[in-house]
């Protein structure tokens, strides 16, 4: 029997968290931490909803937090698999679990300090002692070659562009001879964006797992490169700050190179921009050492003029450094993660810029429910930072042209030459209404048959060449 089982990434963004079973052998796809509303970070505190250690192992689409972070939980719970993951999502991982690790700790200890916990100790989710574990399961895999986990399980990877080493997984299940195949979509990037390579096509398969973060929405036909520069031009005319809250791993990274692409061309004039993000600084590193996982030539590049660095470009390491930034005057940058501002750097920037009515805040992706990010993004006006309120007076704008996220008709272009009609589609990732709008997208221009699942359900997959077997129960 082969089962799927949903614990992550159903009726909601993020916590992605796949189980393939095959009678008594059961592999994962990805390893998420959930983000966004209280009630689903609490998820994050209880045992897997099955055995870890009867996971032989993890297959890892890419880096981003909501991707693998909850990895090391799963080897604290009894995991010793191995976790594969193309080279560059191997070695962001390892610097995304360490930063990860460190900035809980942190956190824990800053609450302890300034009693911010309703608990009699505040703990990290996971130490930098439990990251490591971890990162010592990582196993570096090419994308495009079958690897096979034991005798019921083969899977190769398929670029999905969204960040540097993102991919979608095409697994193969064998039961005893009886088998089936199942397309994991991962985060399907956008089209022709800087840094990021377009998603390869994707390959016929019995079943789809499809993402549908934007699965209601289309972004908005605007040149990125042009909307940042309206943007600069304006913090440089009124030298103002401009609060860029970006995930460490791709978009602080693009940013960057957009931003020293429109000065090199004389769009804008030069302006300093502050990376206060350790995770972001090590991260550039990577795209050095992979080219092939980008579209920039590096061979055109000389050290004077580094695509992620440059003379305007200024790091920030050191706690000292990063709180030094509240004194700058404008006109400048400064980026800082998480990019939902759930935690990090940006939040000690958000207390301190936020009541500034000189500041602009830049939202340039998704924002989950439940997120300080989304509030802010509805437009809300008095906001709670470690429990502190604090006036939103800043101009904030949202820059949809640099979302890492396919749309729902980017999606379609995605899927367009899939000939052979799946069995079924499970749409995830996404808010129930954003799913519902996918599905409905799918069986409208496709006539494929979708399914919704909800948290923890556990559906059987034939592998008889019939359609899709509707059994299934939840955990």
């Amino acid at each position: 029997m082969i089962t799927l089982s949903f614990h992550g990434a159903a009726g909601t963004v993020t916590g992605s968290k796949y189980l393939l079973t095959v009678n008594n052998r059961s592999i994962l796809v990805d390893c998420g931490m959930f983000q966004g509303s209280r009630q689903l970070r609490q998820r994050n505190w209880r045992k897997m909803p099955f055995r870890a250690s009867t996971v032989s192992a993890v297959i890892a689409t890419h880096s981003h937090i909501d991707h693998i972070g909850a990895i090391p939980r799963l080897v604290r719970e009894g995991f010793s698999g191995q976790v594969f993951a193309t080279p560059p999502t191997a070695d962001i991982g390892q610097v995304s679990l360490m930063d990860s690790a460190y900035l809980m700790e942190e956190d824990a200890a800053y609450r302890n300090r300034k009693k911010l916990t309703r608990h009699k100790v505040a703990l990290p989710l996971f130490s930098r002692e439990d990251a490591i574990k971890a990162i010592e399961l990582f196993c570096p895999t090419e994308p495009g070659r079958w690897t096979a986990i034991g005798s019921e399980f083969r899977f190769r990877f398929h670029i999905a562009g969204h960040i540097l080493g993102a991919m979608s997984v095409e697994v193969e299940l064998n039961d005893r001879g009886r088998k089936t195949s199942i397309l994991f979509s991962g985060d399907i990037g956008r089209y022709a964006v800087p840094l990021v390579s377009d998603p390869a096509e994707p390959p016929e398969t019995n079943y789809l797992v499809c993402e549908s973060t934007y699965g209601s929405d289309v972004h908005p036909p605007e040149d990125p490169f042009f909307m940042l520069a309206s943007v600069l031009d304006d913090v440089l005319k009124h030298k103002s700050v401009l609060l860029i809250p970006a995930f460490a791993v791709g978009r602080t990274q693009q940013i960057v190179y957009m931003i020293n692409t429109l000065t090199r061309q004389g769009r804008i004039k030069p302006i300093d921009v502050h990376i206060d993000s350790p995770m972001a600084i090590k991260a550039t590193n990577i795209y050095r050492k992979y080219p092939d996982y980008h579209t920039i030539d590096l061979s055109a590049i000389g050290d004077d003029d580094d695509f992620l660095g440059g003379p305007n470009v200024h790091i920030h390491r050191d706690r000292a450094s990063s709180k030094a930034l509240n004194k700058l005057k404008g006109p400048a940058v400064i980026i800082s993660a998480s990019g939902m501002m759930t935690g990090g750097r940006i939040m000690h920037h958000l207390i301190h810029r936020l009541p500034d009515r000189k500041t602009t805040l830049a939202l340039v992706g998704f924002m989950a429910q439940g997120t300080l990010g989304r509030k802010v993004e509805d437009g809300e006006k008095l906001v709670y930072i470690h429990k502190m309120p604090v006036k939103v007076r800043a101009r904030v704008m949202k820059l949809g042209g640099l979302s890492g996220h396919a749309d729902y008709y980017e999606i379609g272009h995605w899927l367009e030459k899939v000939e052979k009609r799946p069995k079924r589609v499970f749409i995830t990732h996404g808010e129930p209404d954003e799913s519902k709008a996918m599905a409905a997208y799918l069986k409208e221009q496709k006539g494929w048959a979708c399914t919704i699942p909800v948290l923890d359900q556990t559906i059987e997959l034939d592998t008889d060449g019939a359609q899709a077997d509707e059994k299934s129960h939840q955990g």
